[in-house]
């Protein structure tokens, strides 16, 4: 359990921040930062990701997992390149093949170069997105698409700041799937995801329960209080664990701009993938709440997560709840009495 949550604070040290070329995005980005898509116009189920290792140079894949009922097998496109970061729009200066590539994958790569060019033309005719313009949604004529289309950006999303593409208000065509931050230069998980599981169901773990357990009142030496029950045990300063099936961090943060704080708390990070078509983030009156599914490939755990931050003096206080998803499926009433009682509605 402990694996699956990252040091939050480390998101928010001190950091060479990067843009784009040909637009400056109000949330920079900083190294390492992914970002996945499913695009629906391919008969098979199909990914398209970026990933940005600095200003100059990226990497971009195609990913199809292997298709029983249409006799496909696995495909994994990736390509290395490098860009005039000063250039006013995307140039190219070189790019390498990465993966197994054979003429058969060559409409991959043409792809690739095609979804590269478009996002980046598009993002940079938007110009400017804020705090205040968070949010646009743009009627664009997209050839890939078969004309018309709604264009969602999204200025939390890394890289493009594209979230959806919509053929009908309904079913979007083209949308995140997830977004994600490689946390040293051995980290694999961008080449490494291989998409979400359609079933997550799974029913490998379970609470301990203790009938006789009591309300318990958990304190720090910074003054902070946990309304918990005597189930649970504090294992650090600001970590409390349930077992092996949920886990409280806590803890404060230095302040930052509301939609960068958004974003760091919605990457994933290492072997452990944050599904965005399940996840629901609020912002109201200086709290920010954020619940999504995450799952792990290597042992494919699906856990359920909750986060708040709360602006305070000193920056944000903020309280994180990972629980594995079985566990908070058969015991929702009891999760949701302790996200009550610590400030998570």
């Amino acid at each position: 359990m402990k694996k699956l949550i990252s040091s939050i604070t480390t998101l928010f040290l001190s950091i060479t921040l990067y843009a784009m070329p040909g637009f400056s995005s109000y949330i920079q980005e900083l190294p390492g930062q992914y970002v996945y898509y499913e695009d629906k116009t391919f008969t098979r189920k199909s990914y398209f990701g970026i990933l940005m290792f600095d200003e100059k140079t990226f990497a971009a894949r195609y990913y199809a997992p292997a298709d029983k009922n249409q006799k496909k097998p696995e495909t994994d496109v990736e390509i290395y390149f490098t860009v005039d970061p000063k250039a006013d729009h995307l140039e190219l200066t070189g790019e390498k093949i990465m993966s197994g590539f054979t003429p058969e994958e060559a409409e991959f790569v043409n792809y690739l170069h095609d979804m590269l060019y478009e996002l980046s033309a598009r993002r940079i005719r938007l110009g400017s997105l804020s705090e205040k313009k968070r949010i646009v949604r743009n009627s664009e004529h997209f050839g890939q698409f078969g004309g018309f289309v709604t264009v969602e950006y999204d200025g939390v999303v890394p890289l493009f700041n594209i979230k959806s593409v919509f053929v009908d208000e309904s079913n979007p065509e083209f949308f995140v799937v997830t977004c994600g931050q490689l946390t040293s230069g051995s980290d694999k998980s961008f080449e490494q995801f291989r998409g979400f599981p359609d079933n997550t169901d799974e029913n490998k773990h379970a609470m301990p329960k203790n009938k006789k357990a009591k309300e318990q009142i958990f304190s720090t030496e910074s003054g902070k209080t946990y309304y918990l029950d005597s189930n649970w045990t504090q294992s650090m300063e600001n970590v409390f664990m349930l077992g092996d099936a949920a886990l409280i961090t806590a803890g404060t943060i230095p302040y930052a701009p509301v939609d960068f704080f958004i974003r760091q708390f919605m990457l994933s990070t290492g072997d452990s993938y944050l599904d965005w078509t399940r996840t629901e983030c609020t912002e109201k009156d200086g709290t920010i709440s954020i619940t999504g599914i995450f799952y792990q490939p290597s042992t494919k755990n699906i856990s359920r997560n909750f986060k708040v931050a709360k602006k305070c003096d000193s920056g944000y206080d903020f309280l994180t709840l990972t629980v594995f998803n079985s566990v908070y499926e058969k015991n929702r009433s009891y999760f949701n009495r302790i996200l009550k009682a610590n400030g998570i509605k």
